[in-house]
């Protein structure tokens, strides 16, 4: 089959919801890519060549056994035979006349063969699997010769339109505004659901998915339509000679191929079940991906893959029980309410922050250069970087969060190629020091244990001309002003996760260069900073000259 082979791949990207990420690669081939219909093709005439007579385009109605042998209707007459295979697929008509309908579980998956205008570098000999994101099912990006194979499927019940998720994982992959021409197909997918029921008679048997003979954790169908095409070929050979009965068909499936199956629904049930641990699983355990593509290539067994999964898998359920550290906690926190942020939040912007947005909103032409490269730290739903987008010109804009599921709400909304986005803790942010323009932020250091450490963070990473602007939720200072903060307070905290921060608590430098102003009667807060400043001590004169445009200040 090597001259069907468009892409030999030795490593895979794995992806949680388009966001974090790990890459394990094989120094030996790990799968090869084809396309089905070439495939096909090549089966089809390998069986010519063997002395098959081939019967295209002609669609079978009726099948009836009898002691002796079988009968087909087709559409255009009938044949006569000892023995059936069907093969017929997950509506077959075999099945379904011989009153054999195996127990499955369905699977939907919408695929498509996209056309980009240049191939990511890391899809030549790679592939990207997608966790998280798809309920109960997982996406894929696989090389072809000239494009890429694309798609996302999971159980029918759990996903229910396939097009939403598509869509969706599209633009967590980074390819929509890529791709230039695309073709999609959608497919229903018979998973194996226990085998208990037949799938062969005296007479006929059935394989590959018409005897849902599909690999429950991949949904891998291919390998096992072959295999059992060769065991029912075995088991015809067998009663020609002997009995004529080709029901050991189920006893060479069940011995060989079930519990096979039965490892792998396990497996499936505890990584989807579980995607967030089963993520963290796999990036953990590595050697466990390499077992895996042990089993891809033929040299383990799902058996075994799932016994070393079962030997830790109780302590890794314990490990995501366990508390979890402060930032780690808020970021679990807001992945519980992204879907239902900016309505909650849209009140608080009307009441207490307009004023605060709509000050931003003139600080952005002001401070952000054409073509400025602009850090939004705690992007959350993507509100700032909208703002940034309409008023500004940036040339690269990143917007980081600790809550991946606020950065799917942002990057479901902002599909501008200049704007990334990645998981990062802003206290502790990756970047090296004066690579932004701009450092921006908004209503996120109310959020966090100590907001001081994370301005400290954007000082370090502006460029000696740049800008750190923030805004934040204050507390006033006294009087009916701080009684009706209060209240405030408590009504957003199961919903915002936060507390207002006090003047001692606010992090801020006064100086020339600097700016403080308060809004909504002290509810609210913005501030710019310069490179000069310093949040430890923000009532100390700034130690170096004008620095940078003052003219622009």
């Amino acid at each position: 089959f090597h001259p069907l082979v468009e892409k030999t791949v030795y490593g895979a990207t794995f992806t949680f919801e388009g966001l974090d990420s790990f890459r394990i690669r094989s120094e030996r081939p790990v799968a090869y890519m084809v396309m089905r219909d070439r495939f096909d093709h090549f089966l089809t005439e390998k069986a010519r060549r063997a002395g098959t007579d081939v019967r295209e385009n002609e669609r079978v109605v009726a099948v009836e056994e009898g002691l002796d042998g079988v009968r087909v209707r087709t559409a255009l007459g009938e044949y006569e035979s000892r023995y059936l295979i069907g093969a017929d697929g997950v509506n077959g008509v075999v099945a379904r006349a011989l009153r054999m309908v195996p127990e499955r579980i369905t699977a939907l998956c919408l695929e498509g063969e996209v056309q980009v205008r240049t191939n990511p570098a890391d899809l030549e000999d790679e592939v990207r699997i997608e966790f998280g994101a798809i309920p109960f099912g997982y996406g894929w990006v696989f090389p072809k010769g000239d494009h890429l194979s694309l798609g996302v499927g999971g159980l029918r019940e759990k996903i229910r339109n396939p097009r939403e998720y598509y869509d969706e994982f599209l633009v967590d992959q980074e390819l929509l505004a890529d791709i230039t021409s695309e073709k999609r197909q959608g497919w229903a997918i018979p998973i194996f659901a226990g085998g208990r029921d037949p799938i062969a008679t005296r007479r006929a048997s059935l394989v590959g998915d018409a005897a849902a003979l599909v690999d429950p954790f991949l949904g891998e169908g291919i390998y096992y339509a072959v295999r059992s095409g060769q065991l029912a070929a075995l088991a015809i050979a067998e009663a020609a000679d002997g009995t004529g009965d080709v029901r050991a068909y189920q006893d060479l499936v069940e011995a060989e191929l079930y519990p096979e199956f039965r490892a792998a629904r396990k497996m499936a049930l505890f990584l989807y079940g579980f995607p967030r641990i089963g993520y963290e699983i796999l990036k953990r355990r590595r050697a466990f991906v390499e077992r895996y593509f042990d089993a891809l290539r033929g040299e383990a067994s799902y058996e075994e893959l799932w016994r070393e999964l079962r030997a830790t898998a109780g302590l890794d359920l314990l490990r995501s029980l366990w508390p979890a550290p402060a930032e780690r906690d808020v970021g679990r926190h807001y992945d519980r309410v992204a879907s239902r942020y900016d309505s909650r939040f849209g009140l608080w912007r009307e009441l207490v922050a307009a004023g605060a947005w709509s000050h931003l909103e003139r600080l952005l032409p002001e401070c952000v250069r054409d073509g400025a490269r602009v850090l939004d730290a705690g992007t959350g739903t993507g509100g700032a970087i909208e703002s940034l987008l309409r008023h500004a010109s940036p040339g690269e804009v990143m917007g980081v969060d600790l809550s991946m599921g606020m950065l799917r709400m942002a990057r479901r909304k902002i599909k501008d190629p200049r704007v990334k986005f990645d998981v990062q803790d802003i206290t502790r942010l990756s970047y090296p020091d004066r690579s932004f323009d701009v450092v921006l932020s908004t209503w996120t250091l109310e959020t966090l244990p100590d907001p001081r450490q994370a301005v400290r963070e954007f000082l370090r990473l502006i460029k000696d001309d740049g800008y750190v602007i923030y805004t934040f939720s204050s507390r006033p200072a006294a009087g009916l002003d701080r009684a009706y903060a209060s209240l405030l307070e408590r009504a957003y905290q199961g919903s915002l996760r936060w507390h207002l921060l006090g003047k001692d608590e606010r992090p801020y430098h006064g100086c020339p260069r600097s700016r403080l102003t308060t809004f909504a009667r002290g509810l609210a807060t913005a501030v710019v900073l310069r490179k000069c400043c310093s949040v430890d001590a923000p009532d100390t004169p700034c130690l170096s000259g004008p620095i940078g445009d003052q003219g622009r200040e």
